[in-house]
């Protein structure tokens, strides 16, 4: 019997990753009149530059120099600044290309949480779905109705998915509150990367657009790969980097915006 406990946590992580960021980009729709385009432009490029581009970077870096992956170190800071060079690149890019779509900040938002949508539907929303239907399958027939028929790898594969169900269900919460803030990070981290490539900020910021981005990660990885940090703390961190990341963006916006001729408009009526 898997607990209700673990399945909720199955559930805040499919909130997390799928419903939460369509809210979101309704509200930006609606009350910012923000294009959808950007949201659609933040999905389609990060599967591009994240699960296709940085995935293959790092799989080649695997093949030919094994030795990085063996090394619990080495791994998690590859990864990191894979995803802060790959990602931070998309947004410049993107920046370039939509530039005359993106007259405000909640337009970039728009993209960003595109981008970071993608990001945790296909990285942990996927998953927790699918554990959410063997909870709810092993449940209602039995955890054997699952395993009958298996064998070889096929038993050995689910055998180990029920295994993880009976373990501690905090890693299903861990992973929704790591996606929230992530996403999080990557609007705070396309807000400043427009900025800069606008003029409103100097270039040089693109480069703490990158760094936030490398340093989330690292904290992210080194605490589910167990280096320097556990799971619990390094989310903890990762929220209180998403939190901090917001302040800080939202109080520079705000700032730069001051003084800076305002363009984008600033909503009257709900569209109909």
């Amino acid at each position: 019997m898997i607990s209700n406990l673990t399945i909720l946590g199955m559930v805040f992580t499919i909130l997390i990753c799928f419903v939460l960021p369509l809210i979101v980009m309704m509200v930006l729709k609606i009350r910012m009149r923000a294009k959808i385009l950007l949201f659609l432009a933040g999905i389609s490029m990060q599967i591009l530059f994240v699960m296709l581009l940085e995935r293959l970077f790092v799989s080649l870096m695997a093949r030919t120099t094994p030795a990085f992956v063996e090394n619990d170190f080495l791994y998690p800071l590859v990864l990191s600044l894979a995803a802060g060079i790959f990602e931070s690149l998309e947004f410049a890019l993107v920046v370039r290309i939509l530039r005359d779509h993106m007259d405000g900040g909640s337009r970039v938002v728009m993209f960003g949480i595109g981008h970071g949508g993608a990001n945790a539907a296909l990285s942990s929303g996927l998953t927790s779905m699918t554990y959410y239907s063997v909870a709810v399958i092993a449940n209602a027939n039995g955890k054997d109705y699952l395993t009958q028929g298996l064998s070889g790898d096929e038993l050995t594969f689910m055998q180990g998915m029920l295994d993880y169900l009976d373990s501690s269900p905090w890693p299903f919460y861990i992973s929704g509150i790591e996606q929230f803030a992530l996403m999080m990070v990557y609007c705070c981290a396309a807000v400043i990367m427009w900025m800069a490539m606008t003029e409103r900020l100097s270039r040089k910021w693109a480069g703490a657009s990158a760094g936030m981005i490398f340093v989330f990660h690292l904290f992210m990885n080194f605490g589910n790969y167990e280096v320097l940090l556990n799971s619990l703390v390094s989310a903890a961190l990762c929220l209180l980097i998403g939190i901090a990341a917001v302040v800080f963006t939202r109080m520079l916006y705000v700032k730069i915006e001051g003084d800076h001729p305002r363009q984008e408009r600033m909503p009257v009526r709900r569209l109909r």
